[in-house]
């Protein structure tokens, strides 16, 4: 393990707030296990770099379809169709395209390059608590690259966060545990034949993982999305509620309201939306009685 390792990262955001305490730069990783089907971050899925077709900048110049050697690219005066089972990812059209309509999504970054950007905000991390966030996509699924940030992270004094599904070996958990300050852990729903509706997979290796992290008293926020039509229903506030009971010292919650921003960017990456356009974004309002019914039941609970 060095600190020359390197992996694919899709985004790195500086100044967030939302994902952990104070001022925070947040490493989001490529490659997921899950397929939630109100995915905000579906550039995360695949844990290849993949290209980005934006079709407000493109202005059908043709000029990607002449520089491609695979013949992916048919533009037309109206349309650009892209076919990407033939695209090797190289990215020659991207380098090409005059008016950025293509971005390639994803690099490969070396940890040195990763800590470069997170240690700009040093004196922001030092007054407000903040420090760094690894998200994704699941940073477990590129296990080693993750040892390696958060290890660098560590030695320059950061607090870590790490958001994670928990859908992972339990001994590679417990390995990286004691680089982690936080841990930031998405559950969908309690019920398992709904789980594997909603997201594709079991959480039976999830609720073990939580019941596990949560008995050996590590710093665990659950975060919760609350998605109308789908996991907002009464069975998930229900399950909430028995599995909080079941905990000695249960982890504090934090809602997470479904918005539609990510319906635009299923399309530039050749797929189609896995929510339908009639569901509503989530409103203050639409959680506020489970907010309120678990906070009466003693928990802690807040709205991110």
């Amino acid at each position: 393990m060095t600190m020359s390792a390197s992996g694919q990262v899709f985004n790195i955001q500086r100044f967030s707030l939302h994902d952990g305490p104070g001022i925070r730069t947040t490493v989001f990783l490529k490659g997921c296990p899950l397929r939630c089907q109100w995915c905000h971050n579906p550039e995360g899925l695949d844990p290849r770099a993949q290209v980005r077709l934006n079709m407000h900048q493109c202005v059908h110049c043709g000029h990607c379809a002449e520089v491609c050697e695979h013949g992916c690219h048919t533009v037309t005066a109206d349309t650009h169709a892209m076919d990407r089972s033939a695209c090797d990812d190289c990215g020659k059209c991207v380098e090409e395209c005059p008016y950025a309509a293509l971005e390639v999504v994803g690099e490969q970054i070396t940890v040195d390059g990763i800590m470069s950007v997170v240690a700009r905000d040093l004196p922001f991390y030092e007054q407000s608590g903040g420090g760094m966030t690894l998200s994704g996509g699941e940073p477990m699924m590129q296990f080693e690259f993750t040892r390696s940030i958060l290890t660098a992270a560590k030695a320059a004094g950061l607090h870590t966060a790490l958001e994670t599904t928990s859908l992972c070996a339990w001994d590679r958990l417990q390995e990286i545990r004691p680089l982690v300050d936080l841990f930031l852990v998405d559950l969908k729903h309690t019920d398992d034949t709904r789980h594997r509706e909603l997201t594709g997979v079991s959480n039976k290796q999830i609720l073990a993982n939580i019941h596990r992290m949560v008995a050996a008293g590590w710093p665990v926020r659950l975060r919760i999305p609350f998605v109308p039509q789908r996991n907002a229903e009464p069975s998930f506030l229900s399950g909430i509620d028995a599995l909080l009971a079941s905990m000695p010292a249960p982890p504090p919650v934090e809602f997470l309201l479904y918005h539609r921003l990510a319906s635009g960017k299923w399309a530039s990456l050749g797929g189609e939306p896995t929510m339908p356009p009639d569901i509503p974004a989530a409103t203050l309002h639409d959680v506020a009685p489970w907010v309120e019914a678990l906070t009466d039941a003693g928990y802690d609970v807040s709205v991110g």
